[in-house]
């Protein structure tokens, strides 16, 4: 596994000391009903056609509802050579941060 698993206290001081950015693969329905200030929306089902707008060289953290898609997300991400992911485990779900 080339990625570390993050729980949401974890994610939230690192988001808020800007080291990583945040990608949110749920899709724009959920993400519309809220989601992490600042996050990127590109859903688990677009991922492949729109990994270009995922930086490799830059840290991110794996976002969507429970932790099931951000594992696959994170799971393709790694195989195409990124290696700077952590997965936010409990997703949104767990997530006591802010919202927009």
């Amino acid at each position: 596994m080339s990625w570390k698993e993050m729980l949401p206290s974890e994610a939230n001081q690192m988001l808020n000391a800007a080291k990583v950015r945040c990608v949110d693969v749920r899709e724009p329905e959920e993400y519309a009903d809220g989601h992490i200030p600042g996050a990127v929306n590109v859903p688990l089902s677009e991922l492949p056609e729109r990994r270009s707008e995922l930086d490799p060289a830059q840290e991110w953290i794996v976002v969507c509802q429970a932790g099931g898609r951000s594992t696959r997300a994170c799971q393709y991400l790694s195989s195409i050579g990124y290696d700077r992911l952590h997965n936010m485990s409990g997703g949104m779900n767990d997530w006591a941060g802010e919202v927009e």
